[in-house]
């Protein structure tokens, strides 16, 4: 009787483990991108593939360096309360994209990546644990939080250019930090440790 306990306590174990096994498993799907089609509708992006699998709302995000931003994109439908969001795959050759799906692409990917660039900072204020910060940038002047963490609000993603992420996610980049007045870079080097 004990072995029959263990058989049944057991096979629902074995069972989640290889539900996590295969949950794990990750093989990358590259989709050509003169095999697809995106386009808006109702202000929703759509994807329709080469055999005619249609995707009536999906996002995109740009992989990894965000520094080559015509390279690969990755396509996943959208996380809803029931359900997570899953990968459909990994555009490549955006360059052979026809015109009206390449609009499409860029539109939503301006919408995800809408990032000020920083021309100037007027000033930074540390105060119970975050830095509030007053800068010029190309859509005028912001005023953002961040936390008193660097590793967290700050990133450089190149020799002369950060990133700044605001308490709320919102992202600012300082392009070139060596065309920035003195001032700023005095700021800028107080405030982010450099």
């Amino acid at each position: 009787m004990s072995a029959m306990i263990a058989e049944m306590t057991l096979a629902p174990f074995e069972a989640t483990l290889e539900v996590k096994e295969k949950e794990e498993t990750f093989e990358p799907v590259y989709l050509e991108s003169d095999q697809l089609t995106f386009r808006n509708e109702n202000d929703r992006l759509s994807l329709t593939l080469a055999d005619g699998t249609y995707y009536p709302r999906v996002t995109l995000r740009r992989c990894f360096p965000f520094s080559t931003t015509d390279v690969f994109v990755t396509v996943m439908t959208p996380s809803t309360e029931l359900e997570r969001s899953h990968e459909i795959g990994i555009v490549t050759g955006i360059d052979k994209m026809d015109a009206a799906s390449r609009d499409a692409l860029d539109e939503e990917l301006k919408l995800h990546y809408f990032v000020p660039r920083v021309q100037a900072i007027y000033k930074v204020k540390e105060e119970y644990g975050f830095q509030y910060w007053t800068a010029l940038t190309d859509r005028g002047e912001k005023e953002f939080i961040l936390r008193d963490n660097i590793v967290s609000s700050a990133r450089q993603i190149g020799p002369t250019r950060w990133l700044l992420i605001d308490i709320n996610q919102a992202r600012y980049e300082i392009h070139d930090d060596g065309t920035l007045d003195k001032r700023s870079q005095k700021l800028m080097a107080k405030y982010l440790l450099l």
